[in-house]
């Protein structure tokens, strides 16, 4: 029965996360509502939550956008974020207490079954990636499919069905690769590099003990998309435009086929000159929206404009704890799941660079999953 409960929360939670990625009715109350009914069950039948030091750092950033609301000048935009930052909380509280006191196996397994489920619905409702909606949020949707691969890559950590999960794992890269998204797809390159740079004989070794599989899930998918034209010209548009923001971000000027680089160093240019303003305690709640007509879609700019030096170390402070956590545990404690989270929080950081991740409920997950293992791994834990 215990098992089933577990199941059951854990496919709730991964449901409810990944349809907040795209439907437009789930809005933030509701997702937060149903966030709390998830870890209120919990608490019902198992009374123990997880609160690590990364959600104190969290709650004490949200108790400081309370306090900025003094000196916000547009309180109603300012919801635009609180919103979200409360969802942030409860999502790394609810992901981190089911990974902490269930099941670890059961609770993976609904997680992703939950995930799946969203994401079949998404796919009958929308034709993706068969067919593009008119109004596609790549970003969100690639971050929708980023959680699905975290959980995958922890699956193959167990050891258990690696052909399941590694296919599982090469169907949400090539999700992530025909969304679009150069900011999550480069993310996820930067993420795999330095994982690899820093723990290269634990990767280099997974992958060779892996390579036939690996190499013949990558053969079919190729063989399956090159059979389909529309599957096709999804991930060849994406690969076009990897490739594009690489070569973007050499030339740091726009070139035929982006032109956002301008606008976006504009932005950047902006937010800094507004933080030299207001250094330490920024300008308030969705200032910069308020000031500009719109985020500067960086959580670097907008943490530093809106919140200072304060809510900027308080938001890295989460990852950086996160990334402490995995210094400490040292070599030979869950190599596979230190080299995961370095990766994982990589990605977040290099996405934070050109997008707003500082209130993204699946960086909650993650890093309340991570620290969760974490914590299992440092005391002998040998579930990963």
């Amino acid at each position: 029965m215990d098992r089933l409960t577990s199941l059951g929360l854990s496919a709730g939670a991964g449901f409810v996360l990944t349809l907040s990625g795209y439907s437009a009715t789930f809005n933030s109350a509701r997702f937060g509502a149903a966030l709390a009914g998830l870890l209120l069950l919990h608490v019902v039948r198992f009374p123990k939550v997880s609160f690590p030091r990364e959600g104190v750092l969290y709650l004490v950033l949200i108790g400081y956008l309370l306090i900025q609301l003094a000196w916000t000048v547009d309180r109603s935009l300012a919801l635009n974020t609180l919103l979200p930052s409360v969802n942030f909380l409860i999502a790394l509280v609810l992901f981190g207490t089911l990974t902490a006191f269930h099941d670890l196996r059961a609770v993976l397994a609904g997680f992703f079954a939950g995930f799946a489920a969203a994401c079949i619905a998404y796919t009958a409702s929308s034709g993706f990636p068969f067919a593009y909606p008119a109004e596609f949020s790549y970003n969100a949707i690639a971050g929708m499919y980023l959680f699905g691969l975290f959980v995958a890559l922890l699956w193959l950590l167990i050891g258990r069905r690696n052909w399941f999960w590694l296919a599982a794992a090469v169907v949400q890269m090539g999700l992530i690769i025909a969304t679009t998204s150069i900011k999550t797809n480069l993310g996820i390159l930067a993420g795999a590099a330095t994982s690899l740079a820093l723990h290269t004989r634990y990767v280099a070794g997974a992958l060779r003990r892996r390579l036939w599989l690996l190499t013949a899930l990558v053969a079919a998918t190729v063989i399956a998309v090159a059979t389909s034209g529309t599957l096709s010209r999804s991930v060849e548009r994406g690969f076009g435009r990897i490739s594009l923001g690489i070569e973007v971000l050499k030339a740091r000027e726009n070139l035929q086929g982006y032109s956002a680089f301008d606008k976006r160093a504009a932005w950047a240019s902006e937010g800094l000159q507004g933080w030299a303003g207001n250094p330490v305690f920024g300008h308030g709640v969705e200032a910069y929206r308020s000031e500009f007509g719109s985020t500067s879609h960086a959580s670097v700019i907008d943490l530093l404009y809106n919140s200072g030096i304060v809510g900027f170390l308080l938001f890295y402070g989460v990852i950086g704890s996160v990334l402490w956590r995995v210094y400490r545990a040292g070599p030979g404690q869950g190599d596979g799941l230190r080299a995961l989270i370095v990766g994982a929080m990589t990605c977040f950081a290099i996405i934070s660079l050109a997008g707003n991740v500082h209130y993204s409920a699946v960086l909650a997950a993650i890093v309340g999953i991570s620290v969760t293992l974490m914590r299992g791994s440092a005391n002998g834990r040998r579930d990963v």
